[in-house]
Parts: structure tokens; sequence; C-alpha cells
């Protein structure tokens, strides 16, 4: 079984009535998500997390927090022969496939761990990245319902929680 390691964040920046967030919409799989990503070869979980937020959904970032806020765990399956792809700009749309096809494609189980952290946007850079279709700012409320997945809105009450945000908050 494979292992990999990602690390992303959930990035937020002040505003006259508290906080916005920075969600994505995935390009290959349409949903909203928080930016993340695999750790390259010499990068440490806070480099991973900085690099991918910038590339992903477009600000540059400061980490808060030097503890995770919060680590995911899953399983899934890479099903090599339908995650070949290539961004727009020639990029491959999933990285890990070049590593698996290594051991002659097909199906894959992976066992997967993300690192999340908090960071302030910094610069933003006005832009997402190929991997994401769009990116959005949103408030609190919004990020729980627009999230697609529970592992990730579990991170978004950590975040809260971090931030002394209520269940009621509107922000």
């Amino acid at each position: 079984m494979k292992q990999e390691i990602s690390a992303g964040a959930v990035v937020y920046k002040r505003v006259k009535s508290g906080y916005k967030f920075l969600i994505g919409k995935h390009s290959g799989y349409h949903k909203w998500v928080l930016p993340k990503g695999l750790i390259e070869k010499g990068e440490d979980s806070r480099e991973a997390a900085e690099r991918e937020v910038e590339e992903e959904v477009g600000v540059k970032a400061s980490i808060i927090d030097l503890r995770p806020l919060k680590t995911i765990e899953y399983f899934y399956v890479a099903d090599l022969q339908n995650e070949k792809g290539v961004g727009a700009n020639g990029e491959e749309s999933v990285r890990r496939v070049i590593r698996y096809q290594e051991n002659g494609g097909g199906k894959e189980r992976v066992h997967k761990q993300v690192v999340f952290y908090l960071m302030e946007m910094k610069q933003d850079l006005g832009r997402a990245g190929w991997e994401m279709e769009e990116r959005k700012w949103v408030s609190y409320q919004q990020g729980l319902l627009m999230l697609a997945f529970e592992s990730e809105r579990e991170v978004w009450r950590e975040m809260g929680k971090a931030l002394a945000i209520g269940a009621s908050d509107q922000n």
C-alpha cells in the first residue's frame, strides 16, 4: 500500500465584519475544497502548505501557529487508468500518477494523511492555479455549507475554534 503525506491550509483575511476564508473549486472533480497537495522532496509540511496555497488559490499567506490545525487520514484507491490527464498549462493533473506508473499502472490502495495549518493572507495574487477552476472568499457558515468533504468540514470547525468563531457567527 502506498503512503501519501500532503499539506494544506485554511486561509483567512480580516474584513470589517471579522474574517473571510478562501476555498477553491477543484478543476478535476468540480467540488469546493481546501487548498492542499503533496509534500515535495526537501520540503517540510509548513513549506508545502505555503507553496500549495500560492499555487492553487493564488495567495501568499503566513502560517499563524507552527502546530497543525488538524491532521486528517483516509484511504482511497488510485485508479491510474482514470487519473491520467494534463492541466491547461501542460502539467500532469495528478502528479502521483507518474510515481505509481513505475509499478505498472492499474489500481493502487493509498493511505493518505493531510496536515492542515491556519494561515493569514499577506498578498492576493488575484488568480486560482490550474488545479482550481475557481476560488472564493466565504464566511464561516458558507464554508461549512460549501466544502464537499466531511473531513475538511472538521478542519473548518477546528479553524472556527482557533479563531473563536461561534456556530451562529455569520462573518
